[in-house]
């Protein structure tokens, strides 16, 4: 997936610094005092616009927050989660996906594969 000013951390606002450049949504990170533009963003903008990306597709959310918490670290546990919650279509997925992989799918992964698939994109 690439970063497209559609689908990329200049969707959110950058913090303040210390930690941003204070930017508006939309317009890019600066660096050294305002006076150059960066080819990148800042970590804590990236970090935002995560959040709402996964705040955006619950069952994603659902995954990366228990992977996060360390309560599941594998993708047949995301699997279980999901159809424990009533996610039986993204749970069908994941188990495809972990067959498919012959078992070598993290729970980041999964996580990352139902957000890619919800907004359109394709799945690594």
């Amino acid at each position: 997936m690439s970063a497209t000013q559609e689908n990329s951390p200049r969707r959110v606002d950058c913090p303040p610094p210390p930690l941003g450049c204070a930017a508006s949504a939309g317009e890019p990170c600066m660096s050294h005092g305002g006076t150059r533009v960066r080819h990148n963003f800042h970590q804590v903008r990236t970090k935002a616009w995560e959040a709402a990306r996964f705040a955006a597709v619950p069952a994603a959310k659902l995954i990366a927050d228990a992977a996060q918490n360390r309560t599941i670290v594998s993708g047949t546990r995301a699997a279980e989660l999901l159809a424990e919650h009533g996610y039986s279509s993204e749970a069908t997925r994941i188990r495809s996906e972990v067959k498919a992989r012959n078992g070598l799918l993290s729970a980041k992964q999964a996580a990352a594969l139902i957000l890619d698939e919800a907004e359109g994109g394709d799945s690594r």
